[in-house]
Parts: structure tokens; C-alpha cells; sequence
């Protein structure tokens, strides 16, 4: 066996070790965590110190576990609850749900760092990315019953589907898309932001390919849609399998409740109503991560557009390049980098200082990315989801979970970093995991101290 060979079987598991480690250490710190964590199932009420916040959303999904209804939680994951376990009490379903999380965890990091691998070819890059997808604060609802566990490996099987490296037949594939779909669209309420990722990233190939060419005729766009009848197809399975996915859901409203809308309805009650805050723009009313889900999808839609329009172009952007190390700790506070390099770029360009002012000159591989259906799917479903709570919610609660807790976000991230030469593009990626250590550790802490995680 070849010492890659080796490598590449003990990455996952140093990754889930790194998790692992980052839960022992804040259950050393407050032994109540383990408690909550791996003791039998406990009533809140039980507790002398106890609330509502025991369970948090995973006490909801256990009441639906038990008794099915129509409300904002979607019904697929306390279904598989119900049905594998049969539990009699909140409590026993809240214990089930975290045994389930947990195993997903596992088996979807595992999966998550082989297609990473395969997709972007580059073994050091996937092993950092999953790293960092798997240490972030918001991970920790990966384990402890919340859906994201499910999602998330719905999310990285639909990855491994799209991969151009995938030698799927293209009917296999279609009916993969299909079912998968269709049971993220059970899961949680993304039914918006797949319509609108799926519907964004064809356009978006389309347009690179009328940049490329010129000429905008019928006789040219008949040509693109041969060219891309797969990309047209696997939109179009995109949209029917959502569709058909909240239907069912919609459907048992509609029996129930006498609305066929009412899971996006109950979400009145979180308080969800049209309206623009801009103090968001500064102040999270929540987490400070949750501020970093709203800005990092929008920053990576950004680069991500102008890098390959750049490279479509034959052109090559000018970017202000950070000489201290301080800056990578500005990524913290998103607000703080944009004003900073925003200042220090028109300052630059205005007196033509050359030497903090210089040509990006990405690889060759960026100009593939203009044809990369997953790529742009995963840039606009995690860009949609601030738009969307932006506008929707009086404060960012759970923005960071949106983000963070699903692979997207970290695959956009990879296809950006492969466009980049050299090695010191890692040094952010690096300060970024650091960082994110010590946000779980304390996310681990907080969660024993049954407060609020995000």
C-alpha cells in the first residue's frame, strides 16, 4: 500500500477525531455536556434547573415523531424516527434522533472527504475543506438530532451525482436527482432555494456560453441547448422532484389543517415577515457566526462570478493583495474586511502603488467552472438562504446553520481555491479551522449549559 493510499484512508479519520477531540475537551471543561449528551433520556422537567430550551427544536420533531401533524417542521426525518424506533415518550424520540445523527455524522463526513477528493483532485485541499466542515460550530447539529444530519448527507450524495468526474449513466443519474430531490424537499423547507439555485446555475452556463461565442441568435441558443441538454434535464428533475416533494407534505396540510401552504404559513410565528433590516449589515441580534453566514456565501458568489467572467474574458483582474497577517483575522468580523480592503483597493488604484496592487492570474481551471453545473448549484443554494433570511427574519437566527452545517458551501469554496496558484491561499482556509475549534469547543459548552447554539 502507497503512503497517498495510507494518507487518504486516515484523513477521515483524523477529521472525525479532530471532532471528537473538540467534544472531550468541552466536556472536560463542563461534565454537564457529557451528561446531556450520552445519559439515558431525561425529561426537562426532571431537572431542577431545567426550561424549554432542554430539547430545543429536536423536542418539536420528537412531538411529531410521536404524533404527526401539520405545522413549519417537515416530516420526513421524525417519520424515520417513528418508524425504525417506535417511541413512546419525547424524551426516548430525542434520544433516537441523536443516535441517528450521530451515525450519519460519521458515514457522511467519511463519504464527504472521498468525493471531495475525487471532485477536486487535490488531496491536501479536500482534507482542509472537510476539516473545516467538519470542526465549525454549526457542526455540532449534525450530531444532537436536528435534521441537519440528514440533509446533509442527502446534500453529499446529491454531490457525488453532479460531479463531472461521476461515471454515472445519465438516466441513473437523473432518477439519483430525482429521488434525492425529493426527499431533501421532505426534509426541511428548501423548496424556494432549490427552485432558484437550479434555475440561477442555468443561466449562468448559458450566459458564460454566450460570452464566449458573440453571437446571440435562435440558431445559437438551439446549439446550447444540445450542448447542455443534460444540465436542462437535471434542471427540470430538479424542479418537479422539489415540487412533487413538498406536495406530499402540502397534501397532508391540506387534509389536516385545510391549507395547502401551511408549513410556510406557521413560520409567522418565528416571527418570518417581508421587511428590510439593515443593522444586519453590522449587528447579528444573534451569534456572531451567524453574521459570518451571512456575508461569507454572498463574498464567495461575488469572486466567484468575477473569476470566471475574468477567465471567459481572457482578461485578468486587478486585486489589492494583503501584506500582514492580521488580515486573515478580519475575516472574523466580515463588515471590518470588506470596509478595509474596499479603502485600501481605491486608495491603491487612485496613486498607483503596483506593489500592493497585482494582476490575478488564476489557472486554467477556472475556465472549466463556467460549465460546472454542482459548482454553481452549490454557489447560489448557499447564497440564497441570507438573501432570504435578510428579508424574512428580525434578527439571524440559525443563519449560520443554513450555511455552514451543509457541504455546499465548503464544495463552492474548493472549486475557488483550485483557481488559485501557490500554496499560501491555504494560510486563510488554516486560520479559518483554527478559529472554528475553539467556536465548537464553546458551541459544545453552551449546549450543556442548554442555551443557545444557533
Amino acid at each position: 500500500m502507497t503512503n497517498k493510499k495510507i494518507i487518504t484512508i486516515l484523513s477521515p479519520l483524523i477529521i472525525c477525531s479532530a471532532f471528537i477531540l473538540c467534544a472531550a475537551v468541552a466536556m472536560l471543561m463542563y461534565p454537564e455536556t457529557f451528561h446531556k449528551f450520552f445519559s439515558s433520556p431525561i425529561s426537562p422537567r426532571e431537572l431542577p434547573h431545567a426550561s424549554h430550551s432542554y430539547y430545543w427544536d429536536v423536542e418539536l420533531y420528537a412531538r411529531k415523531a410521536l404524533n404527526p401533524n401539520c405545522d413549519a417542521f417537515y416530516p420526513l426525518w421524525p417519520f424515520i424516527i417513528h418508524t425504525l424506533f417506535h417511541p413512546q415518550t419525547v424524551e426516548q424520540a430525542a434520544h433516537d434522533f441523536l443516535i441517528i445523527a450521530t451515525t450519519l455524522f460519521f458515514i457522511s463526513t467519511i463519504l464527504l472527504f472521498w468525493i471531495f477528493k475525487t471532485g477536486l483532485e487535490n488531496l491536501n485541499l479536500a482534507f482542509l475543506l472537510v476539516l473545516a466542515y467538519t470542526v465549525n460550530p454549526t457542526s455540532i447539529f449534525r450530531v444532537i438530532g436536528y435534521t441537519e444530519s440528514l440533509f446533509a448527507t442527502f446534500s453529499t450524495l446529491l454531490i457525488w451525482i453532479f460531479l463531472p468526474q461521476s461515471k454515472l449513466h445519465t438516466n441513473l443519474k437523473l432518477l439519483l436527482i430525482s429521488v434525492i430531490t425529493f426527499l431533501m424537499a421532505l426534509t426541511r423547507p428548501v423548496l424556494i432555494q432549490i427552485l432558484f439555485a437550479s434555475t440561477a446555475t442555468l443561466i449562468t452556463i448559458f450566459t458564460f456560453e454566450f460570452i464566449q461565442l458573440k453571437i446571440f441568435n435562435r440558431s445559437q441558443l438551439l446549439n446550447i441547448l444540445k450542448k447542455y441538454l443534460y444540465e436542462v434535464k437535471a434542471t427540470i428533475t430538479l424542479w418537479v422532484s422539489s415540487l412533487l416533494g413538498y406536495s406530499i407534505y402540502g397534501s397532508f396540510c391540506q387534509r389536516t389543517r385545510g391549507n395547502f401552504f401551511a408549513p410556510f404559513l406557521a413560520q409567522k410565528s418565528w416571527g418570518k415577515k417581508l421587511g428590510i433590516h439593515l443593522e444586519f449589515l453590522f449587528i447579528p441580534k444573534s451569534l456572531l457566526m451567524d453574521l459570518l453566514g451571512l456575508y461569507l456565501p454572498l463574498i464567495i458568489l461575488v469572486i466567484a462570478l468575477t473569476l470566471v467572467y475574468f477567465k471567459v474574458k481572457q482578461r485578468e483582474p486587478y486585486i489589492y493583495t494583503p501584506k500582514s497577517w492580521w488580515w486573515n483575522l478580519s475575516i472574523i468580523y466580515p463588515p471590518l474586511l470588506i470596509l478595509l480592503y474596499t479603502f485600501n483597493f481605491i486608495k491603491n488604484r487612485k496613486f498607483s502603488i503596483s506593489k500592493q496592487l497585482n494582476k490575478l492570474k488564476t489557472l486554467d481551471f477556472t475556465y472549466t467552472l463556467s460549465q460546472n453545473y454542482i459548482f454553481w448549484f452549490s454557489v447560489y443554494f448557499t447564497a440564497i438562504h441570507p438573501i432570504i433570511v435578510f428579508f424574512t427574519q428580525n434578527r439571524l437566527f440559525s443563519m449560520a446553520r443554513f450555511v455552514f452545517a451543509l457541504p455546499f458551501f465548503f464544495l463552492a469554496l474548493g472549486y475557488i481555491y483550485r483557481c488559485l496558484p501557490g500554496k499560501t491561499k491555504y494560510k486563510t482556509l488554516t486560520w479559518m479551522i483554527l478559529f472554528s475549534t475553539l467556536a465548537l469547543i464553546e458551541q459544545w459548552i453552551r449546549y450543556g449549559q442548554n442555551k443557545w447554539i444557533g
